[in-house]
């Protein structure tokens, strides 16, 4: 965490690692802060109240945690990265000094300190604390608080230690906190044994800095279930260098990513931010669990778990190929599934545990069903689908049983938690759920049940289709073009132009290459980007401007600020129609607006500054739509659900001759049905259906073929075919 996590911040403490959690009692956090502080001993200059820098971090595709202390002129350069160690119940810090004067020696102080939270610490269960010199290390003892034990330990031979009192700062104390000895005296007390029930832990190591030289000090903190346990770790952590860790890390991380998928485009910073996107995704999920945050940043959405927002997170791992982080995920929804076949909003990260929020949110059984439709397809598992499959029918079902009168699946709050409508939104993952689901019934043996889901998802897809002015109305605008935000519970449409509604073309309810989303696409384009290449989500949006809903007041100094999922729902629109370099130039803005080391941005970003919002950032959705959108760039995946059988008629006369050309404008006002968009086994375009017209008189069907190559030069001598007709 940084000093401030948004504007309506007091900077209390400095750039730390503020928690620590343990998998025996993930709720509860074991420290209060994990910080570094300074002292400039040659100039007599005191840098140990860090909430009075500024600092920038960032997460890097090894897995390393970079910090940097910026905004206080400071003669050496200082920084605190962070690798939590794979596999391992330690991180290790490592601190770097470096001295860019060509001319000056500096003698600098460092004191490396962590604070424990005792959980018990008002009613004076005390923590027992110890210095062990065999392993330079010291160890925490919170068990009397129902906890565990934390240590800290110093690679390096450390000037002086402290096991302190937090709450005294009498520096003379022989046993007073570790940072008021040495804000005071430059030095700790070597005190190594302390009963306290505020405790801290302290290495302060002096070092020489040779002009233009750096100096680099490592430790390490870490957390075990018994003292045991932890003495245990710490053996394994000074066993080795600093430096082995952070490369040990650096290779885990690099196995990791290697084993899924990765991007190749021409542009550095895209490919850069697909790789640490997909790991700030994988370090943002909870490991026991497989829940993910709704944003790192827990200072306005604190550790709420939105099923919606995790199952984009879990998509996105699936579709580059990290299939156990995302089945982790899936499990954990059908174990959490309701009776009727929903879910709550959202639930606590730590604990899973149902919090109650904005609801119903039912788009949340379309993702649902989406991702475990992809997830099977992608790993062909079926002891995943058998087992989770029970989940899949309830889902539908629900979704199936419950389309309302109108035609539309049901009514419910989201995307965007304002009030209860037919939101558009909602009803393209209707749509494309149950359509995931009757794939998934073939693949069980029943037919039936992927008819009757199949035949929903048609049905809610006509009145999708309905026009706004009929009765009932629904969702297509035909003055506009564009399909309204919604429809509203007592029937009235909501003309609002909504960026959410693209999720239509998305997961390909809706055609890319149809007229309607040509005109879709450019009717939110014309009312909803700025800075070229950002999509708002509607029209009038004051969230972050002067919503009272406001995560931290006025962030974006501006209505509309752009939020970078609906703007790649825009560039997945401009992969499906071929316009690539339109679809580059919006990954290539997302990747300028997000934060320092192409971390990704909260749910929004200011078109004013082009800054994202601190207050939700860094947001998992956001990075999964990002990395979801640039393995469709690269065409190594393709997130639409298209139908097990197709139903379509109408009841035009065409009047067809022997010029194709002539006749294909007859055409238009035939319903059509999609060719495969992986293309013909012959792998030529000639050979590969775009689209096909079907039409019949009473004695023949006529079909009416358009091939991706435009042409087809044998099509006469297929006519003397009787099979051919």
């Amino acid at each position: 965490m940084a000093p401030k996590l948004n504007q309506d911040q007091t900077a209390t403490y400095g750039p730390r690692i503020a928690e620590l959690h343990y998998s025996g009692n993930w709720s509860v956090n074991q420290i209060v802060d994990y910080s570094g502080f300074f002292i400039d001993q040659t100039d007599c200059v005191k840098y140990d109240s860090p909430q009075n820098f500024t600092s920038t971090a960032y997460l890097d595709q090894s897995g390393v945690l970079h910090g940097t202390y910026n905004g206080v002129a400071t003669p050496i350069q200082m920084s605190r990265d962070f690798v939590m160690v794979p596999n391992e119940p330690f991180l290790v810090v490592r601190c770097t000094l470096t001295n860019p004067s060509t001319t000056t020696s500096y003698n600098w102080n460092v004191l490396d300190q962590v604070h424990l939270n005792n959980t018990q610490q008002s009613s004076g269960t005390n923590v027992a604390g110890s210095y062990d010199s065999t392993r330079n290390a010291m160890f925490a003892d919170m068990t009397a608080s129902g906890q565990y034990v934390v240590f800290l330990g110093a690679v390096q031979p450390a000037s002086s230690y402290q096991v302190g009192n937090d709450g005294d700062c009498t520096a003379t104390e022989t046993t007073a906190s570790a940072w008021c000895q040495f804000d005071a005296n430059g030095t700790l007390a070597d005190n190594s044994s302390l009963s306290t029930p505020n405790m801290d832990l302290g290495f302060q190591n002096a070092v020489a800095i040779a002009p233009g030289s750096t100096q680099t000090l490592y430790y390490y903190l870490g957390i075990g279930a018994t003292m045991a346990a932890a003495q245990s770790a710490s053996d394994t952590a000074r066993a080795q260098s600093g430096a082995y860790w952070f490369n040990t890390t650096a290779t885990d991380y690099s196995n990791w990513l290697n084993s899924g998928k990765t991007i190749s485009t021409t542009d550095s910073g895209v490919n850069t931010a697909y790789l640490r996107n997909l790991v700030v995704i994988k370090n943002a999920q909870n490991p026991g669990n497989g829940l993910f945050p709704a944003a790192t940043n827990p200072g306005s959405y604190g550790y709420k778990a939105w099923v919606r927002d995790s199952s984009f997170d879990a998509m996105a791992l699936d579709a580059a190929g990290h299939y156990a982080e995302a089945e982790q995920y899936w499990e954990w929804m059908a174990a959490n599934q309701l009776s009727n076949g929903t879910w709550e909003t959202t639930y606590d990260l730590w604990t899973g545990a149902y919090i109650s929020f904005v609801q119903p949110e039912y788009d949340s059984l379309g993702e649902f069903l989406v991702g475990v439709y992809h997830h099977y397809e992608l790993t062909g598992d079926s002891s995943f689908l058998q087992s989770i499959w029970p989940a899949v029918e309830n889902a539908a079902n629900f979704l199936m049983s419950n389309i309302a009168t109108n035609g539309l699946g049901p009514a419910d709050a989201s995307i965007w938690e304002q009030n209860q409508a037919y939101w558009t939104f909602t009803q393209a993952t209707d749509v494309a759920g149950l359509r995931g689901a009757a794939h998934l019934a073939l693949d069980e043996g029943q037919p039936s049940l992927a008819d009757s889901w199949n035949g929903a998802a048609s049905t809610v897809l006509s009145a999708v289709q309905r026009s706004y002015s009929w009765s009932p109305p629904g969702e297509y605008n035909g003055t506009t073009g564009h399909y309204d935000q919604g429809v509203t519970p007592t029937g009235s449409p909501d003309t609002t132009i909504d960026s959410s509604s693209d999720e239509l073309i998305a997961l390909g309810d809706l055609n890319a290459s149809s007229a309607r989303a040509a005109k879709q696409i450019s009717i939110v384009e014309q009312a909803l980007t700025h800075e070229t290449w950002g999509i708002a989500r509607y029209m009038g949006d004051t969230y972050y401007y002067t919503s009272p809903y406001s995560p931290a007041g006025n962030e974006a100094g501006s209505a509309e600020p752009m939020w970078p999922n609906m703007t790649m729902l825009v560039a997945l629109y401009e992969v499906y129609t071929g316009q690539m370099s339109n679809a580059l130039s919006r990954l290539q803005w997302y990747a300028s607006v997000s934060g320092v080391g192409y971390m990704p941005p909260g749910e929004a970003v200011s078109w004013q500054t082009d800054q994202p919002i601190v207050s939700t950032m860094s947001e998992p959705f956001t990075a999964a739509t990002f990395v979801m959108t640039a393995l469709a760039y690269t065409g190594q995946y393709d997130p639409r659900v298209y139908p097990t059988g197709a139903n379509a008629s109408a009841y035009p006369t065409i009047a067809a001759t022997t010029n194709p050309a002539t006749d294909s404008p007859k055409w238009r006002s035939i319903p059509f049905y999609d060719g495969n968009p992986a293309g013909s086994l012959s792998g030529s375009q000639m050979t590969d259906i775009k689209r096909v017209y079907a039409s019949n008189d009473s004695n023949n069907i006529y079909l009416t073929i358009d091939n991706a190559s435009g042409s087809m030069p044998t099509y006469r001598a297929l006519l003397t075919d009787p099979w051919a007709r």
